[in-house]
């Protein structure tokens, strides 16, 4: 399969995952912080995360803007997913040379998932890109550093339950690609 329609095929099942299953699911929590228990789990980042290495920047910045924009459409959210969908594609470059230990064009269209990477990688990777997403999203959503033992308290919840998402996905879907090769 070509990259743009395996891009095009993964872009749109991690939004009809987040959209129609996960957006539904309100975890609430036993302990709550300032009376907001209620946390959504956020799998979407995972399509900025496994674009190929060798992406340009400005393609980059394009996709995760329509990323976003597109989960601001589903979730009444006027550009907060956009705004830290942005940071994020904005980042990555940066935080993939931190665990890369070739040049950028060496690796050409390579893909930073869990085997490419290794586990400890990976998930260095995938905490550094998805704390950044929520901490800049919460900060958004609750615009006041007033409200930063929520912000924190969500950022904290909600990225972990997506970093768990996120490698049973490189699990259950890496997986397959190991064993065609």
């Amino acid at each position: 399969m070509s990259t743009p329609i395996r891009l095009l095929v993964q872009f749109i099942v991690i939004m009809l995952i987040q959209v129609f299953f996960l957006n539904g699911i309100m975890i609430k929590s036993a302990v709550t912080v300032l009376h907001v228990p209620v946390f959504i789990p956020i799998l979407y980042p995972l399509f900025i995360l496994l674009l190929p290495v060798n992406i340009p920047h400005p393609l980059l910045m394009l996709l995760g803007f329509i990323t976003g924009l597109t989960m601001d459409m589903f979730s009444n959210t006027p550009g907060m997913h956009a705004s830290a969908c942005l940071l994020i594609a904005f980042i990555r470059p940066f935080v993939l040379n931190l665990f890369l230990q070739q040049q950028m064009k060496e690796l050409g269209s390579t893909i930073p998932s869990l085997y490419k990477l290794g586990f400890n990688s990976f998930l260095m990777y995938c905490i550094i890109m998805i704390v950044t997403h929520h901490f800049y999203f919460y900060i958004l959503q609750f615009w006041s550093f007033k409200s930063i033992l929520i912000i924190l308290y969500k950022t904290l919840l909600s990225g972990i339950l997506s970093i768990i998402l996120i490698i049973l996905a490189q699990l259950l879907f890496a997986k397959q690609e190991i064993k065609r090769a």
